[in-house]
Order: structure tokens, then C-alpha cells, then sequence
């Protein structure tokens, strides 16, 4: 005789997907975290960071455009 049962609450492992998007060009990626600040570090780890300008503040920017905003800081 099949008994069923719900799944054994101590053999699941949970895992959380984070999902950052480039304020610039809108690039995406998803990464798994135990929590927002632990997905932070790790994006940052990429190259991902916030930025401010005299005209702009920048939530997240993937690392290609925080190349490019370096490139035109130093040119200015």
C-alpha cells in the first residue's frame, strides 16, 4: 500500500534568487544569496556598484557601465 506524505521539511535547503537590473543599460543577472546584503557584497565582488554624479545617481550598474562612466570621468 503507497503511503503519502509531505515532504520532509528537514531535507529542504532554502535558497534565495536574487535579480539585480543596470539603472544604464538594463542588463540583468540573477544570483543566488542568503539575504539582499549578502547578494550586495557578492555583486560588488563583479563589479556592480552604485554611483552618483553631479547630475545622476545610479541605483545599480552592471560592470561594463561602470567602465564607461569611469572612461568619461577620466576624460573630463
Amino acid at each position: 500500500m503507497l503511503i503519502l506524505k509531505k515532504p520532509e521539511a528537514n531535507e529542504l535547503n532554502i535558497i534565495i534568487k536574487v535579480h539585480a537590473e543596470c539603472c544604464q543599460c538594463g542588463r540583468e543577472t540573477l544570483l543566488d544569496a542568503t539575504s539582499t546584503e549578502t547578494a550586495a557584497i557578492q555583486l560588488q565582488r563583479l563589479g556592480w556598484h552604485s554611483f552618483e554624479t553631479d547630475d545622476v545617481l545610479g541605483i545599480n550598474a552592471c560592470p561594463q557601465c561602470i567602465h564607461e562612466l569611469k572612461q568619461i570621468e577620466d576624460a573630463a
